[in-house]
């Protein structure tokens, strides 16, 4: 596909992500005027270990089946999906039951009980978000992106209308059933959205035996990303849940430790992930290119050049209309009057996510998500122990958070960097043997 096409599956899937991000956002402050801080910190909890869930089938097997579909041959190219598919149905046998299992026990460890009724809808997003997943891999790789962007669109207006459905209707639920709304909710959106991807991409899918010589090679290029990933929502869940005890070491009560987290992950980072809307969308774009010009070093830096030429304007952008809109946002979006404080704060890390995200994205389409893991383990492991470190002062606290995710994510860029010169110079010295 030529740069125009390029050009326009961007500008298409950054409007899109934009509308979706829009709704999500709508949402959380409806919840958040609905349910409360509290109830919202409950729904936070829980959405934690929904992430970690779906963490194996969603992390690493989108941008495999994405590269192996660019680089296959014409005949080859419904293999890696058949492949993933595959494995998707293999883990999420695994995976379902463990969660349903081990549901009451994780309820227990995360110190709050009302979580319980959260957990057991998440876990058939397990099979549906798999087959997602691996569905929108082959798209992209197949430079099929309207498909994965209209989903979402779908997927997100789905929440949007079932959520507030289920609100009005069981507004008489207790606690624990209010923070599930929107899980349940979400449950039913995604088998909309993926129902939607199989009557639009219309490839059997039963036959995977074809494609058996194509899952280790699946398994090895998503085991990386996926295991990292993994243990990232793994420490971002033991953060989630240490937050609150640290914040009540520092001299808060429970309820308000609760609400505090809900403030923090359910309404200041949705709109630090504002970037996203457009790095996301160039990734997905440019990563097929990227695994195709592996072979053209003047294509492959004019391609890496453009990316960062993109994304560091748009971060910039971002992080100046947070810092601007802090008021706004404050006392008429949420009509909480210290999240003020915390926006302004939080400005700059507008950026340094957006780079992180797209750093990554560079890592993973050219195949380098091994190299990439050991820096990510080791940046997430640091972050969150500067966090338990910070967040428990007086004088810090949720400011504590902000200052370990702004450490962590300056790591995790210079580690990605470093990574591709390291690719660069190994590639050079090939070429000159």
């Amino acid at each position: 596909m030529k740069a125009t096409g390029a050009k326009k599956q961007t500008l298409f899937l950054t409007g899109v992500n934009a509308t979706v991000r829009a709704l999500g956002l709508l949402l959380r402050v409806i919840l958040s005027r609905f349910l409360g801080a509290e109830i919202m910190g409950i729904s936070e909890l829980a959405q934690s270990v929904h992430m970690l869930a779906i963490t194996p089938l969603t992390s690493g097997m989108p941008m495999a089946i994405s590269r192996m579909t660019a680089r296959a041959r014409e005949t080859d190219k419904q293999k890696p999906l058949l492949a993933g598919i595959w494995l998707v149905r293999a883990a999420s046998a695994m995976l379902i039951p463990v969660l349903l299992l081990f549901s009451p026990l994780l309820a227990h460890w995360m110190g709050d009980t009302r979580v319980l009724p959260s957990l057991w809808f998440s876990a058939p997003c397990i099979l549906v978000l798999g087959y997602s997943a691996a569905l929108n891999g082959y798209c992209y790789g197949m430079e099929w992106s309207k498909i994965p962007a209209l989903s979402e669109l779908i997927e997100q207006v789905s929440r949007l209308l079932f959520t507030l459905m289920l609100l009005v209707m069981l507004e008489r639920l207790t606690a624990p059933w209010l923070a599930a709304v929107p899980v349940a909710a979400t449950m039913v959106a995604e088998v909309i959205g993926l129902a939607f991807v199989l009557h639009a991409v219309r490839i059997p899918l039963y036959d995977t035996a074809s494609a058996a010589r194509w899952r280790s090679s699946i398994f090895r290029l998503a085991a990386p990303a996926t295991v990292t990933r993994l243990v990232q929502t793994l420490l971002r869940s033991l953060t989630a849940i240490l937050i609150p005890l640290k914040l009540q070491q520092s001299g808060l009560s429970a309820a308000e430790s609760t609400a505090r987290l809900g403030m923090f992950n359910g309404m200041v980072m949705p709109i630090l992930m504002l970037p996203c809307v457009f790095t996301s969308a160039l990734s997905m774009v440019a990563m097929p290119r990227i695994a195709k010009a592996e072979e053209t070093p003047a294509e492959l830096k004019r391609l890496i050049l453009l990316c960062f030429a993109s994304c560091v304007p748009m971060g910039l952008l971002c992080a100046g209309v947070v810092y601007a809109s802090a008021p706004l946002l404050a006392n008429r979006v949420y009509r909480l009057a210290e999240l003020a404080e915390l926006f302004r704060f939080s400005a700059p890390l507008t950026l340094l996510l957006a780079l992180g995200h797209l750093t990554g994205g560079i890592t993973a389409s050219l195949g380098q998500q091994k190299r990439s893991m050991y820096g990510a383990l080791a940046v997430s492991l640091l972050t969150m122990t500067l966090t338990c470190r910070l967040t428990v002062q007086p004088g810090l606290r949720l400011y504590g958070v902000i200052l370990a995710q702004a450490a962590g994510e300056v790591l995790h860029i210079g580690w990605n960097l470093g990574v591709l010169f390291l690719w660069r110079h190994e590639r050079r010295s090939l070429q000159a043997r």
